[in-house]
């Protein structure tokens, strides 16, 4: 996670915005139809959503294209984030879970369940997200210590909780993450300022933990 003040190329984008890459205003519109996605309702539950409308748009100087996601959506993903969270959690921290009863819930393949866990359970060290929570609230987490011996499973549960401790304290110091989950939240907003996409069915880069502009 690199929380550095934006500047130059990538920009957080809006409807209204100028080109995210060269930053001229001159663009040009279109629809996206994107059949099918997997989101969760008010209630927290997965229920399919069909024919949702993406702008996308290209910047006729640079030629350039991006597609302005709707709150909670991610580039790739047949399925939210929040989806990804809530069933990577449903199966790390209910002992009675298992992939098979997971994706039954949530409306895909057991397979999608452990890679979902696997990818979240990789996605960053527990020590340096501990080292950033401590950092931003020295007086609120204890001092960071060696997180081994932790099974998969054990280490995603550990990252999400640790990842939404850490989006409640980037919120507190002004950083503008959207409401959801901490894993969620930030990734999105890395995406929206720096165009770094996580995938969470194949290897990717790993988070980068930068807070220099939550601690000016």
């Amino acid at each position: 996670m690199d929380f550095r003040p934006s500047g130059g190329r990538c920009k957080e984008e809006s409807q209204d915005s100028a080109c995210p890459f060269c930053g001229r205003p001159a663009h040009r519109k279109a629809l996206r139809i994107v059949k099918s996605q997997v989101v969760l309702d008010y209630d927290g539950k997965p229920v399919r959503s069909e024919g949702l409308l993406r702008v996308r748009r290209q910047c006729r100087p640079c030629r350039r294209s991006w597609t302005i996601y709707e709150p909670g959506g991610y580039p790739h993903l047949t399925f939210t984030l929040a989806v990804a969270v809530a069933a990577t959690a449903e199966l790390a921290m209910n002992p009675g879970a298992t992939r098979a009863s997971v994706a039954r819930s949530f409306l895909c393949d057991r397979r999608t369940v452990g890679r979902w866990a696997a990818r979240i359970a990789g996605i960053a060290e527990p020590e340096q997200l501990s080292r950033a929570c401590a950092r931003l609230d020295p007086s609120g987490l204890p001092a960071p210590r060696l997180y081994s011996g932790l099974g998969q499973l054990a280490l995603a549960g550990l990252l999400l909780l640790l990842l939404d401790h850490l989006a409640r304290l980037l919120r507190d110091r002004g950083i503008p993450l959207a409401p959801g989950p901490g894993f969620a939240t930030i990734l999105r907003w890395q995406f929206d300022r720096y165009r770094t996409v996580c995938h969470l069915t194949r290897a990717s880069p790993p988070l980068r933990v930068e807070l220099s502009s939550a601690l000016a």
